[in-house]
């Protein structure tokens, strides 16, 4: 750095999401009412995607698994119809990553359909 200069600045974190309620609002959708969720896991292997498919199920959701494009992780995708709060969010990113931790994967993403009114 220059003598004198300034650090840059940190930008601030996003919150994805605010980011997907505020999506959810120009689309002309409700963002009180629940929308369908995807949430991205990898794990190594069809045994731990079918291990943790099986430990992720519930009444609420719909789980399937599948190859991935990531050489040698299979994907598991939970979907789950859901109102989308950063609370909410966070509560399955946590479930999710402790859910997967054990099993060598990683919650990777999630995202919500967005469907005009």
């Amino acid at each position: 750095m220059k003598q004198g200069a300034s650090p840059t600045p940190l930008a601030p974190a996003i919150d994805q999401a605010e980011l997907a309620i505020q999506q959810l609002r120009r689309a002309g959708t409700d963002p009180t009412v629940p929308h369908q969720t995807r949430h991205f896991i990898y794990v190594p292997g069809v045994k731990a995607a079918q291990t943790l498919a099986r430990q992720l199920k519930n009444a609420k959701r719909v789980i399937d698994v599948d190859t991935s494009a990531r050489q040698g992780y299979w994907l598991v995708v939970v979907k789950q119809s859901m109102i989308v709060t950063p609370q909410a969010m966070d509560d399955l990113r946590s479930e999710f990553e402790s859910a997967a931790a054990p099993l060598g994967g990683e919650y990777a993403r999630w995202q919500v359909d967005v469907v005009g009114g």
